[in-house]
């Protein structure tokens, strides 16, 4: 056989028919989810974004909230609205993999495809990252975009057929990724790794394209430079030295276990272990090998960094999407056929009661209990109390005392200034006006779920009492949370 054909052939018809029920259910999950749920903490905190639109962000770069904004303006604000971007971006993904399928297997596109489609997106932190309205749904995109034109300015470096355009491409797409989120610089990284190990590539180093690309990723970052310039480098002093678990006088080599270990479990201990074939892979193709080769770059350049990274500050595992993201071109080449389907089977066991924790009742898996889950019930029920609250307390403003339940009430009520009273700083501290506030009067939700925080918020009022309690049930009837509202009487802002 000639030419490229990572996987030739893709076996019988009922097969590929599978591999298509189980990807029609899988978006039948997400619709669920977006239909059922509404916005989640940071899933609403990023909605809010989009209501203040800036340069950028105290916690990431601002693509995801200017889109937001866009959205918000076009559609209005609905449960779809806010997981809108989540199906552009997966059709986007897919269309990326189409693409993929022409490369490298020709003779069996179709096969490619499908197995990949599904082998990913039951790869569980990409199905959940993918179906949440954070900022990774976008990165996911960006990367496979990514690499797949770097792939092929790659290829036609080394067959010899010149050209530029696609380096330059990578490029914008690489910094939209980094104007995504921070750790879309470990995609930048991973490239240069791969250049300077591939003897082909090297010679790049010595051509202006390479750095006047390099650049052109850097110069999209211009927004994120500004704005941190004007406040004191907040955002980069954030994520360098004032988040709680930071500690980089002591490296704490539990951390990197529990990294390691959250990581091996949730992009499929299959798949994990699949990554140890990669110096027994024997391409099939050149276009195979570059892409056998760029994704292991992606994938070790971003996890060996997060790894030494996790000795000094605690790393979740969804920080490591890079390295997920950029496996997609592999993973059918990693599991094969038959491996692949006990993959997709444990995906399928994770991602069913993880979507049906924030649909139906929360769950415990594996000893494991998502309390942002329950945290995601009965905001409509509570909004329509606050609204109660407020008609009787006329002049009182509206607040929470976490930044997450601020945005989850202030959509839910459609008010894009409710207030953030707690310790942690975030991005309410740049647009909430305390001063204007001074004086009066505030309705004021706190969760017993979490401790009662209701106590940060005290000492900024002359008296705060208790106005009542509102019980959270699941969709069955069971009690799993319990609101709180207050009422702060005489709010003083607080002392720089």
């Amino acid at each position: 056989m000639t030419g490229p054909a990572a996987i030739s052939h893709s076996g019988p018809r009922w097969n590929i028919i599978l591999l298509q029920l189980v990807f029609v259910y899988l978006l039948a999950l997400k619709l669920w989810f977006d239909l059922s749920v509404p916005p989640m903490g940071d899933e609403a905190y990023y909605w809010m974004w989009g209501q203040h639109l800036s340069w950028s962000y105290f916690d990431h770069p601002p693509l995801d909230g200017w889109l937001q904004g866009l959205v918000a303006a076009i559609f209005g604000w609905s449960n779809l609205s806010v997981r809108l971007l989540t199906w552009v971006s997966l059709g986007g993904t897919l269309w990326i993999f189409w693409l993929w399928s022409e490369k490298l297997s020709p003779g069996d596109r179709s096969g490619w495809f499908w197995h990949t489609a599904v082998i990913y997106l039951t790869i569980p932190v990409i199905f959940l990252m993918s179906t949440f309205a954070f900022h990774d749904h976008l990165l996911i995109f960006f990367v496979v975009a990514s690499a797949y034109f770097f792939h092929g300015f790659a290829s036609d470096r080394e067959d010899g057929r010149g050209g530029w355009r696609k380096l330059y491409l990578a490029a914008v797409l690489l910094g939209l990724a980094v104007l995504t989120k921070y750790n879309g610089v470990f995609l930048g990284l991973a490239y240069a790794v791969w250049i300077i190990a591939r003897p082909k590539l090297r010679g790049l180093l010595l051509t202006p394209h390479l750095w006047l690309a390099g650049l052109l990723a850097v110069a999209i970052q211009a927004p994120v430079f500004y704005w941190n310039l004007t406040e004191s480098l907040a955002s980069f002093r954030f994520h360098l030295a004032d988040r709680p678990t930071v500690n980089w006088s002591k490296p704490r080599v539990g951390q990197i276990v529990d990294y390691l270990a959250t990581m091996a479990i949730l992009m499929s201990p299959v798949l994990f272990l699949s990554l140890f074939r990669l110096p027994f892979l024997r391409p099939r193709s050149p276009d195979d090998s570059r892409a056998i080769g760029l994704s292991s770059a992606i994938y070790l350049t971003s996890t060996l960094l997060w790894a030494g990274i996790a000795a000094y500050v605690y790393v979740f595992f969804h920080w490591n999407i890079v390295a997920y993201a950029g496996l997609a071109p592999i993973v059918y080449r990693l599991l094969g056929k038959y491996v692949a389907w006990i993959h997709i089977a444990l995906g399928l066991v994770l991602v069913t009661p993880a979507t049906m924790s924030y649909t139906l009742t929360p769950m415990n898996l594996l000893g494991y209990r998502d309390i942002g889950a329950a945290a995601s019930y009965g905001w409509p029920e509570l909004a329509a109390r606050v609204k109660a609250q407020q008609d009787a307390h006329p002049g009182a403003f509206v607040a929470a005392s976490r930044y997450n339940f601020a945005a989850q009430l202030g959509f839910q009520l459609h008010d894009s200034g409710v207030a953030a009273f707690n310790s942690q700083h975030s991005q309410n501290d740049y647009w909430w006006d305390a001063a204007k506030h001074a004086g009066r009067d505030a309705i004021i939700v706190a969760d017993r779920g979490q401790g009662s925080k209701i106590g940060e918020a005290a000492p900024r009022f002359q008296s705060i009492e208790k106005l009542e309690d509102v019980a959270v049930t699941d969709r069955f009837g069971a009690r799993i949370w319990t609101f709180e509202i207050w009422l702060g009487k005489t709010y003083t802002p607080a002392t720089p």
